[in-house]
């Protein structure tokens, strides 16, 4: 039955309880075709870690626009709309969410950048200092790319948000050894 598959989604976690209840409550508008959609906005606000995870293809941040994809085990994943997995997700129309940061955000945000350096002795450390000063915390480094002259690096770091991944860009290109710093 109908009841029977809607609460094995809300088990599995391909449904968010919250939306449901929602919809359950107010119904959805239909539309002059008389299909129902979704019209409300599911607020992400980064408290809801277990229900709402993010796209380890994009690393959404808050401030990036972003959609929602219902996923089998993996409930909302949340990713990034310029994220060329979306293109695929959106060929399921029925599991798409429409999402949108809340306005009080909790909580760090996984985001990749690809550091280009000149590959001298304490580059690592030097580029490490300088996103420490910025109040960012390095998850993980990954060297890429390296000859005698430069080197790439890829750091997974914590960020609140664009502001604050901004600040950390524009401390590193002021430094002497950064060639390139572009978010992957």
């Amino acid at each position: 039955s109908r009841l029977e598959e809607l609460l094995a989604d809300l088990a599995l976690g391909n449904r968010m309880p919250a939306v449901v209840a929602r919809q359950l409550t107010r119904g959805d508008r239909p539309h002059a075709d008389g299909e129902r959609r979704q019209t409300e906005v599911v607020r992400i606000s980064g408290a809801e870690r277990g229900v709402v995870s993010f796209g380890q293809c994009c690393h959404p941040i808050p401030g990036d626009p972003i959609v929602g994809f219902l996923s089998a085990g993996k409930g909302l994943v949340i990713h990034q709309t310029i994220c060329p997995n979306v293109i695929e997700l959106r060929k399921h129309p029925e599991r798409m969410m429409r999402v949108d940061w809340d306005q009080h955000i909790e909580g760090e945000f996984r985001v990749v950048l690809r550091v280009e350096v000149a590959n001298r002795p304490g580059v690592l450390a030097t580029v490490a200092a300088a996103i420490a000063e910025q109040e960012s915390n390095i998850e993980n480094v990954e060297y890429g790319e390296r000859d005698a002259s430069s080197a790439t690096l890829f750091f997974t770091l914590e960020v609140r948000d664009r502001a604050h991944l901004a600040d950390v860009m524009r401390r590193l290109r002021r430094l002497p050894v950064v060639q390139v710093v572009q978010r992957t």
